[in-house]
Order: structure tokens, then C-alpha cells, then sequence
């Protein structure tokens, strides 16, 4: 059985590719790599300039709904008379529980999360080849 496998290992190393395969097989691969870094770069590069402009929204739309909510009235007593503070604190944290805008702070954190992680993949190390390419 032994023989078998040495006959046959033995017949394939003998087999040379043709002159010239591997640098042409590795042009082809180091251009498809090219390719998927330029891919990566606008798919990336374009989500990194949405997801900004939906993080401004998001800021903008915040900014909006905590002026609407009345939430900065009560936060505000928060820095005025202490006594007040600590004979109602339990009325203070539920007014300023339930005047939080809590689906835009969703929203802006959202946005933030999505504007880094579209941002990280767009200067990832392997879309670098792609940029130091041109040089």
C-alpha cells in the first residue's frame, strides 16, 4: 500500500508547471486584490459619507428633541437649590426619566456607531494596498 502512495507522490513532483505560471498567477491574484481594496474603498468610503450626514441629522434631531422635551427645565434643577434636590430626588429622577428623548438618543448613538465601524473598514489595512498602489 505503502508503494502505491510513493509511486504516486513521486509521479506528481515530477510534473513542472510551464515556465512563466507562478508570476503570472501571482500578477492575477495581486490584481484581484487591487480590485477588492477599490471595491472596499468607495462601498466603504461612500457608507462613511452617509453615515456622516445621518450623524449630523441625528445631532441636529437630538438637539431638537431634548429642547422640545423640556428635559433641560428639569435637569436644571439638578444645579439649583440643593435642598430641593435631595428632599425630591425621587420625583426629579423619574420627571428627567420620563422627559428623556430615549429613541433619539438611539438614533445618535446609532449613527455614531454606524459612521465608525463604515469609517474603520474604509482605512483598514487591506484597502491600503489598493492606495499605495499609485504610488
Amino acid at each position: 500500500m505503502e508503494d502505491k502512495y510513493k509511486k504516486l507522490l513521486g509521479f506528481i513532483n515530477s510534473i513542472e508547471p510551464p515556465k512563466g505560471l507562478e508570476t503570472r498567477v501571482m500578477a492575477r491574484i495581486s490584481g484581484e486584490e487591487k480590485r477588492l481594496a477599490r471595491i472596499k474603498i468607495w462601498a466603504f468610503g461612500g457608507s462613511s459619507i452617509a453615515s456622516f450626514g445621518l450623524l449630523l441629522w441625528a445631532v441636529i434631531y437630538l438637539v431638537k428633541s431634548v429642547r422640545e422635551s423640556g428635559f433641560w427645565q428639569y435637569f436644571s434643577l439638578v444645579f439649583s437649590e440643593n435642598g430641593a434636590i435631595f428632599a425630591y430626588w425621587r420625583e426629579l429622577s423619574l420627571s428627567l426619566a420620563e422627559s428623556l428623548p430615549i429613541a433619539s438618543f438611539i438614533i445618535f448613538f446609532a449613527a455614531i456607531g454606524f459612521f465608525v465601524w463604515s469609517f474603520a473598514n474604509a482605512v483598514k489595512k487591506d484597502t491600503g494596498k489598493f492606495i499605495m498602489s499609485f504610488n
